[in-house]
């Protein structure tokens, strides 16, 4: 406030202790000022000095300032407006309508899911005792050779299955997808998913499922799910899927490199003993377990449908895409092109996988302490972050609740992935 007019708006009427700061002019050499309560002066204060004073209005009532200046040659006053003061009042917040239509929807969202799960629960109770009367009547009955009854878990599959092939069909009309499934292309083959476009079907759906699965827990903790977190929880769905089936094709991978050696000796083997190219390869795959057999089972069948050897083997390096693969695709096509004692190349390759197998475990041994390492710095984060989610629900709140949350969020998750592939790719050893 300053001292010419006192033009303050302070008419409303508040709860909280009122601070003024008057500042005088810099001709003011003294001044004065009252302190008016209820129409009653309740405080006259005389300021010699040109310095600021700081009035404090901490009781119930309504005030009003009167101040008094001298500049050396003439006197003036002003007054300031009215400041309502009252400890008593509570500050009450009006719902808006659209305050009220968003409680009433969410109250008849809860109330529908929760009609659905006591739907769901009559049904599997009666499912169970359905299955039970079935089993205590099994032995009076006789069964016919063709089964028609199916399972729970069958009825879902199927119905699931259903939904996958409409997507699929839907999915498979955009070129962006089909562009996009290309790069899925070595799970498919790896675990027979289908097409590409039936894999991205897969993907919208976990990613809906994911939308759905979030809508019921807000619903249920009395909060509306906003468009920032269906984005959200949508892109985690659909990579969901990616993850785990990275994850899968990298033990399927290792299970293949563990095994190939040993494919190699039983090869090596079946040459020494005069049996053909093709007759080796039915031998790995009746002889081992694993994926392993299935990969040459793949080639062998592949082999039955006119493919050259050549082909057949480098279909089977690009879906392993691991280095033995393609050294023993390399050795079969250079014999397949310029022939040679086959005997002593696998016996070549029998003894250089070896090696390396040896030495990869000796590296792993050797590095263990340091892979330790890599993996608490890269797990503490998360479990860091998941305490504190634990902890306090609301200390993350608002980074998922408005637009630079999101932007936050995805900062942290970029650098995050950015972390993780500088420190594989400092611990990472190439041989």
């Amino acid at each position: 406030m300053s001292d010419n007019g006192l033009s303050i708006n302070s008419s409303e009427l508040t709860n909280k202790d009122i601070v003024v700061t008057y500042k005088p002019l810099s001709d003011v050499v003294s001044y004065s000022y009252q302190v008016i309560k209820d129409g009653n002066v309740v405080q006259n204060i005389n300021v010699d000095k040109h310095k600021e004073s700081i009035i404090t209005f901490d009781k119930t009532g309504t005030y009003q300032l009167k101040i008094t200046t001298y500049n050396g040659f003439e006197y003036n006053t002003i007054t300031s407006g009215l400041y309502k003061l009252d400890k008593e009042y509570k500050t009450i917040t009006l719902v808006s309508d659209s305050q009220n239509k968003i409680n009433h929807q969410l109250f008849i969202n809860q109330i529908s899911i929760i009609a659905f799960l006591v739907i769901l629960l009559i049904a599997l109770l009666r499912y169970n005792r359905t299955l039970k009367y079935e089993k205590r009547i099994s032995k009076y009955t006789v069964k016919s050779l063709k089964e028609n009854n199916k399972s729970l878990f069958e009825t879902f599959n199927r119905l699931g299955n259903g939904i996958i092939d409409k997507l699929t069909k839907l999915v498979s009309k955009s070129e962006l997808a089909n562009k996009i499934s290309i790069r899925y292309d070595k799970y498919v083959k790896a675990f027979n998913q289908g097409s590409n476009i039936r894999f991205i079907a897969k993907k919208i759906l976990v990613g809906f499922i994911f939308v759905m699965i979030g809508f019921v827990i807000t619903t249920l903790r009395f909060e509306t799910l906003n468009i920032y977190s269906m984005v959200m929880l949508c892109i985690v769905g659909y990579y969901t899927l990616d993850i785990i089936y990275k994850y899968y094709y990298y033990l399927y991978c290792k299970q293949i490199e563990n095994d190939l050696l040993q494919a190699i000796i039983i090869m090596n083997n079946a040459f020494k003993s005069g049996r053909s190219i093709r007759q080796a390869i039915d031998l790995v795959g009746n002889e081992l377990n694993g994926p392993i057999s299935l990969e040459f089972k793949k080639i062998s069948y592949e082999l039955e449908l006119g493919l050259d050897i050549e082909v057949a083997f480098k279909r089977f390096a690009e879906r392993i895409n691991i280095e033995e693969a393609m050294y023993l695709t390399s050795s079969l096509s250079i014999l397949n092109k310029t022939g040679g004692n086959i005997v002593e190349v696998f016996s070549s390759i029998e003894k250089t996988l070896y090696n390396r197998k040896k030495l990869r475990v000796e590296l792993k041994e050797l590095t263990g302490s340091s892979r330790i390492i890599m993996w608490v710095l890269t797990i503490v984060p998360v479990a860091f972050t998941t305490l504190l989610l634990v902890v306090n629900p609301e200390y993350f709140k608002p980074l998922y609740t408005n637009f630079l949350g999101f932007v936050v969020i995805g900062a942290i998750m970029v650098l995050y992935v950015v972390y993780i592939v500088i420190v594989r790719k400092i611990m990472k050893i190439r041989m």
